[in-house]
């Protein structure tokens, strides 16, 4: 029963990891975007 507890802790870390990386990576393509747009309306100013 030990290991069983064990594995499923385990999948759950990974698991809340993951989520926690897709998150990161989010963040920093919305922000990569925002400066895009930023950019393009820069440059269409001109």
């Amino acid at each position: 029963m030990f290991y069983l507890g064990m594995a499923f802790l385990a999948v759950w870390l990974l698991v809340t990891l993951y989520l926690v990386y897709i998150g990161l990576r989010q963040r920093r393509i919305d922000t990569e975007i925002q400066l895009l747009r930023e950019e393009v309306e820069t440059v269409e100013r001109k």
